[in-house]
């Protein structure tokens, strides 16, 4: 007799934010429970184990962050993509004071490049799936991924744009 499992099963493996670093860790779904397992310095330990239902899951762009019992346990895909991500901030800050559009052009392409390769980790981690199958044992689950948070600034952009166009012509106007 073939039993079928009703519980779904998944795994998102990334890095747990712990005292202002990462380690490696995995979050596992199965048999309707949750374990988080973080890589200490004597191998892999149980962070908590806790029934799926009792756990809530918000995922924004490479991030998921796991809420059980009242903390919280940040985990992201790529946790160099943020060191990276500020490094070419910098260098278009830079680029910009120093009047380089060419070096300002390259730190674009750089982070755009970098929002890829987090992208192609939250993917290659299991993030889709983990979420999927968060969702389908009970927990409560939210995303906002890169499209969503892009026409967010784009969106502000655009307002923005249109309340100094307002401005402009009603102060040019007086």
């Amino acid at each position: 007799m073939t039993h079928l499992n009703p519980f779904p099963h998944s795994t998102f493996s990334g890095a747990l934010g712990v005292g202002g670093g990462y380690v490696p860790a995995n979050a596992e779904i199965a048999d309707g429970w949750m374990t988080l397992w973080a890589l200490a310095p004597e191998g892999w330990a149980v962070v908590f184990r806790a029934p799926v239902p009792e756990i809530t899951v918000t995922s924004r762009a490479q991030s998921i962050h796991l809420t059980v019992g009242g903390a919280k346990y940040p985990m992201l895909a790529d946790p160099g993509a943020v060191n990276r991500a500020l490094g070419y901030t910098t260098a278009g800050t830079v680029a910009a004071i120093l009047d380089r559009p060419m070096a300002g052009a390259a730190a674009d392409v750089g982070a755009l490049r970098n929002q890829f390769s987090a992208a192609s980790s939250w993917s290659a981690g299991g993030g889709p799936q983990f979420l999927d199958a968060a969702r389908r044992s009970g927990a409560r689950v939210s995303r906002l991924g890169y499209g969503a948070i892009a026409a967010i600034g784009c969106g502000t952009g655009l307002a923005v744009v249109i309340i100094v166009t307002v401005l402009t012509v009603l102060v040019v106007n007086l």
